[in-house]
């Protein structure tokens, strides 16, 4: 019997999961994934998990990168504890050996003349290697796309650093969210707004700043502004997400080295871009790479240290709360809100005006995950013609006319 029905409709809940046959896990599974930084894979295989599925990453003796299914096909052993080879990884059980494609290629139990492990072919995917990072393509070979070639790994010049890997206990979109919504800034971030910083006078629950959310070729940005001392110009903060789970920061070099405002008249020379691999449903890891083209030769080992997450608030004798302290720490503040908010799939919200940006993100994502779902190319995937093309975000923070009017003019206080 034939099954007309039409598909249930998308809604945010369906984010929540990303394995395999779930609509956002399909959805994933048309794009490159990180799947770990290339320092970190030395002589000895990997074990990483990408979109709820255990799997292992190893280099053979040629170089060549391999992601293979965790576990040995022939008694289910991890290849985690495999030996690195020549051609392949062999499996420490009884030795059957595969190479990076999950050819079997030795069973050296077998009898003499066995053909068995012809017969064998064990899960693998692809892996590409760009800037420090690897990407890893867990979906369907006939859609395979080319590897994005973003502009802070894959342009030449400057200074690049991609910080350690971070893993967090819970879903990837509560991450992912946070960049499309502003205006937690000026109350979770909260600084003191007389102490001369860009940043705590921009962002101030005294005078939280309007911000637009724009559509764009890659996913959407959101605008913060404040009106300029010049006439018809603006301070513009952006924050910018590009499908599927990738965000730019862009003011990282003013707030982390505690600019006065005057400085931002120079605009923004460092890249600030984070990675996010959902682990499972309910894990992801952040890969973050800073490109810098400005014109601080020690521009990376003054970042480094402003980096590390320290929170500034004492916390009392009688404070039982497992995330305290947290305040004086932008890291360690959004992992307070977004670890203990839920699962999008499961709180209760009350969206307002000021969820622009979230409910415009949604809204860009469901409709990419309703085009797999159609059997189309979502947005944010290349086509072959497009693989070549750097792919780049708009991620400005400094002075200029915001927004412009098709008469030149300028309403920097506008919605």
């Amino acid at each position: 019997m034939n099954d007309n029905r039409e598909p249930e409709m998308l809604t945010a809940r369906d984010l929540a999961q990303v394995g395999r046959g779930t609509p956002a896990g399909e959805w994933f599974r048309r794009y490159w994934m990180v799947a770990a930084r290339s320092d970190d894979l030395r002589d000895i295989p990997m074990r990483v998990r990408v979109l709820g599925e255990d799997l292992v990453l190893f280099r053979d003796g040629a170089g060549r990168l391999g992601l293979l299914g965790l576990h040995c096909p022939h008694r289910g052993t991890s290849l985690e504890y495999g030996d690195v080879g020549p051609s392949g990884l062999r499996c420490p059980y009884h030795g059957w050996l595969f190479d990076i494609s999950g050819a079997c290629l030795e069973q050296p139990a077998e009898p003499p003349g066995s053909v068995f492990h012809e017969k064998v072919r064990h899960l693998s995917y692809p892996v590409r290697e760009l800037g420090g990072l690897i990407f890893a393509y867990l979906g369907p070979p006939d859609h395979e796309p080319p590897l994005p070639q973003y502009a802070p790994l894959a342009e030449p010049g400057g200074q690049r650093r991609i910080e350690a890997a971070r893993h967090y206990d819970y879903n990837w979109y509560n991450f992912i969210e946070n960049g499309a919504d502003p205006a937690h800034f000026s109350t979770l971030h909260l600084s003191d707004p007389d102490d001369g910083t860009w940043r705590s006078w921009f962002f101030n629950a005294r005078d939280v700043p309007p911000f637009d959310a724009v559509e764009t070729d890659y996913g959407m940005k959101v605008v913060s502004r404040k009106p300029a001392a010049e006439k018809g110009l603006s301070y513009v903060d952006e924050k910018s997400y590009a499908l599927p789970s990738v965000m730019q920061i862009g003011d990282t070099e003013f707030t982390h080295f505690k600019e006065p405002r005057e400085a931002l008249a120079r605009g923004s020379s460092n890249a600030h871009w984070m990675f996010v691999t959902p682990d499972d449903d309910d894990h992801f890891t952040l890969y973050t790479v800073d490109h810098y083209t400005g014109p601080d030769p020690d521009f990376m080992t003054r970042l480094a240290p402003s980096r590390r997450p320290v929170a500034t608030a004492e916390k009392p004798e009688h404070d039982h709360r497992p995330l305290s302290p947290y305040r004086g720490s932008v890291r360690l503040e959004d992992i307070m809100t977004q670890s203990t908010q839920g699962n999008v799939a499961c709180r209760q919200e009350r969206l307002a005006a000021s969820d622009k940006g979230i409910i415009l993100q949604r809204r860009l994502i469901l409709n990419a995950v309703d085009r797999v779902r159609q059997g189309l190319r979502p947005q944010g995937v290349p086509s072959p013609e497009e693989g070549a093309r750097l792919v780049r975000m708009d991620s400005f923070t400094g002075i200029r006319a915001y927004p412009p009017k098709p008469d030149g003019e300028t309403d920097v206080r506008s919605d």
